[in-house]
């Protein structure tokens, strides 16, 4: 085939598409792995080498419905998207996905067929247009096979490939190149392979950025009415990505901004003994990062914050799979893992970190890994080792295990208190185990799964994110669903339950837990769920001092019920709700007492560019029909999307917490505020070339109240920008 010259503008009109190979796209998998719709996308594929050039013909027999937007990356998924899922090994353990909208909007992730986790925070370079039809519409792709790592092997090469379209409508429809057994929860590992791509490389270019962050930031003591004190900061990094070899790359940091620019998802953790999770999506930790992927997180880099230097290397070479990684930290920030609750520490200490990871696949049903990681900051220390297997016995059963051992140092400027305080407060080395052994059976309409959690009295995975120690949880459940006839009103119902144990590694009892959902598919893509739990669990210990949970907590019994509802009633909206009432245990006054919690949220775009975002959170706690706190949440995200690559964007942030002091015990009356206010609000444009060659510019502050305060006060304002460009050397 002679080299071509393609336009990425969504239009196939180049000569060298009509001599394409040719997939049909017709095959049902979802809502239901049965049957072959009456609609038959088309997908043209062809290479020169270098780009993998694939283009969508999208036929809708009511053109009028699709459903597409402008969107930010990865924030397509409830419009009409076509794509592929690329395993250039063909051997079922990882997955490269590129989609798009048909305005061109795109989406990409990793999936790890071992952990059955996608990493959606993975931005490849490619490109992607599309163009409506009278019939349709269209989408055309270009992926350079350099953003893909592959066997550089001469010749024809044998990929796993499938070919995907998504139709949301009264169903959300998923249709497909292949056939896709729902009874094999691998999908990976039903991807067809095509035997072609005899002249793709990867190039071993490397791709430097030069990042330019300058702001100014002021804070002021509100409490103390001070004057706003301020600085400036302008900050210079190099970023670097070198393809070794097709299939071995190299990423190096200097002097990253780390910074999230874009404001996390709020969450309320009022009566909540654990600490929140916060996904990962810098740059330089979201690249490869399946690469370091266990059954359990044990490389969680929102751990690091604020690194000089960083490097890795990932890489696959035959069966085997690899990475590694290195970076510094001016401070250290750790999770304290307990049975009963987690806290977190911060030492001015800068610290190193190491994570290390090596995964051989024998064959398509059978892998092993190891990881090691390392965290050391003067006295403290944390190293973990482990070993791990992924076991297909058959393609409906899975058998996941993992093993793990840590060995720990406390430092005394960890400033440990509470449960932490008795487990950790040690000048002596200490270590710990874990195992976890996970059984999975599924059929096309049903699963069941058992697994168990084992967690030794010291264990410790600092550079991960594992809350619980000392902590030993038996889980098992299943869920059936009946498929109805494609024309019923109601299209699908579904139950499912488990049921779960909990003890501390003595064998004293935590929590005993079971729970049940029945739930419907109906007409505009909506869903309503019914569920109910009844739950036996601890309270706080009442001697401090003391580790021992029996004899030394009393026990609470917990029940209620929860409905969920969620609908899509037309292109651009969506609409949840979630209402649960019941009984739950106040930690705070370690009683039990009524809870009510309420999520709402919804989205709704006015045209192609506008769209509006809200999600409202509330629980509140009574005990004895007395109101003891009330929480609320509000966030508020208003996009005006002008293309694909730029977008400007209003957040507001808000929660406020309100406490009956008088309702709460004497202690907690002296510590506690009777109302706490957070407002915080950002501006944001971003312009984005490609991952790597963006603009920010954006302002933000933040406003607090408590008792000391009366009215809702700024306390922080920042103003900032970010430039970087990328070259490919």
């Amino acid at each position: 085939m002679p080299e071509p010259s393609i336009v990425v503008d969504g239009k196939l009109d180049e000569s060298v598409w009509q001599q394409a190979k040719r997939i049909t796209i017709h095959f049902m998998t979802q809502p239901t792995d049965q049957g072959v719709s009456d609609i038959a996308t088309e997908a043209r594929v062809f290479d020169d080498g270098q780009t993998l050039y694939i283009g969508f013909i999208a036929p809708d027999p009511q053109p009028e419905k699709i459903r597409a937007f402008y969107r930010n990356r990865d924030n397509i998924w409830n419009d009409d998207v076509v794509g592929v899922k690329i395993d250039p090994y063909n051997n079922k353990q990882l997955a490269y996905q590129f989609f798009a909208n048909p305005l061109g909007s795109q989406a990409d992730s990793i999936e790890n067929a071992q952990t059955g986790h996608e990493t959606a925070s993975w931005d490849g370079f490619w490109h992607a247009a599309g163009q409506f039809t009278h019939e349709g519409y269209v989408v055309e792709m270009a992926i350079p096979f350099a953003v893909m790592n592959f066997p550089p092997q001469a010749g024809l090469k044998t990929w796993a490939l499938e070919f995907v379209r998504f139709m949301p409508r009264d169903q959300r429809v998923r249709l497909s190149s292949a056939r896709i057994s729902h009874a094999n929860k691998c999908w990976v590992c039903q991807m067809p392979a095509y035997r072609g791509f005899a002249q793709a490389t990867s190039s071993t270019n490397a791709i430097i950025a030069a990042s330019l962050v300058a702001g100014r930031s002021e804070q002021r003591n509100v409490r103390q009415q001070q004057d706003w004190q301020g600085e400036n900061n302008v900050e210079l990094s190099l970023d670097a990505k070198w393809a070794i070899s097709p299939d071995i790359t190299l990423n190096a940091t200097l002097n990253p901004d780390f910074s999230q620019v874009e404001a996390d998802a709020q969450q309320l953790s009022v009566n909540n003994p654990f600490t929140l999770f916060y996904a990962e999506s810098r740059p330089f930790f979201t690249e490869n990062a399946d690469y370091f992927a266990t059954p359990h997180n044990l490389v969680h880099t929102r751990n690091i914050s604020a690194p000089n230097a960083g490097a890795k290397i990932t890489g696959r070479t035959g069966q085997h799979t690899y990475g590694f990684f290195a970076a510094d930290d001016d401070s250290t920030t750790l999770v304290l893992p307990g049975n009963l609750g987690s806290d977190i520490a911060v030492m001015d200490t800068a610290s190193k970190n190491l994570a290390a990871r090596y995964s051989f696949a024998y064959n398509n049903m059978i892998s092993v890994g190891a990881i090691g990681t390392w965290r050391e900051a003067g006295d403290y220390y944390n190293g973990l080792s482990g070993v791990d297997a992924n076991i297909r016995l058959t393609p409906k059963d899975i058998v996941s295990l993992q093993w793990l051992y840590s060995q720990s140092r406390s430092a005394g400027q960890m400033g440990l208190r509470g449960e932490a305080l008795q487990r950790y407060n040690t000048e002596q080395p200490f270590n710990g185990q874990a195992y976890r052994i996970n059984y999975q059976h599924s059929e096309r309409n049903w699963r069941w799964f058992g697994r168990y959690d084992a967690r030794s009295k010291a264990f410790r995975a600092d550079l991960g994110f594992m809350p619980e120690t000392d902590w030993n949880k038996f889980t098992t459940g299943g869920e059936y669903i009946w498929h109805m006839a494609a024309d019923n009103v109601i299209n699908r119902v579904r139950v499912s339950g488990d049921w779960d144990t909990t003890h501390n590694a003595a064998g004293e009892f935590i929590e005993e837990e079971a729970e049940g959902y029945a739930g419907i598919f109906g007409p505009l893509g909506s869903y309503l769920e019914l569920g109910t739990y009844q739950r036996e669990r601890v309270g706080r210990r009442l001697d401090n001092t003391s580790l021992a949970i029996s004899g030394n907590t009393e026990r609470f019994d917990e029940q209620g019920l929860s409905l969920f509802a969620e609908v899509s009633p037309g292109a651009g909206m969506m609409f949840f709700a979630f209402w649960q009432h019941g009984t739950a245990l106040d930690l705070t006054n370690n009683r039990l007492s009524d809870q009510n919690r309420i999520e709402l949220e919804g989205r709704y775009s006015f045209n192609r560019h506008l769209e509006l975002s809200l999600r409202y959170n509330q629980t509140s706690m009574d005990y004895q029909s007395d109101r003891v706190f009330t929480a609320n949440l509000t966030d508020m995200r208003l996009t005006y999307q002008f293309s694909n690559r730029s977008a400007l964007r209003l957040v507001l942030l808000y929660t406020d917490l309100q406490r009956e002091l008088e309702n709460y015990q004497n202690m907690s009356q002296q510590q506690l505020n009777a109302r706490s206010r957070q407002l915080n609000k950002q501006l944001l444009y971003s312009y984005k070339l490609n991952p790597q060659t963006v603009f920010f510019v954006g302002y933000s502050d933040g406003s607090l109240q408590d008792d000391e305060l009366s009215r809702i006060t700024p306390s922080e304002r920042s103003a900032f920008l970010k430039f970087s460009y990328a070259w490919q050397l």
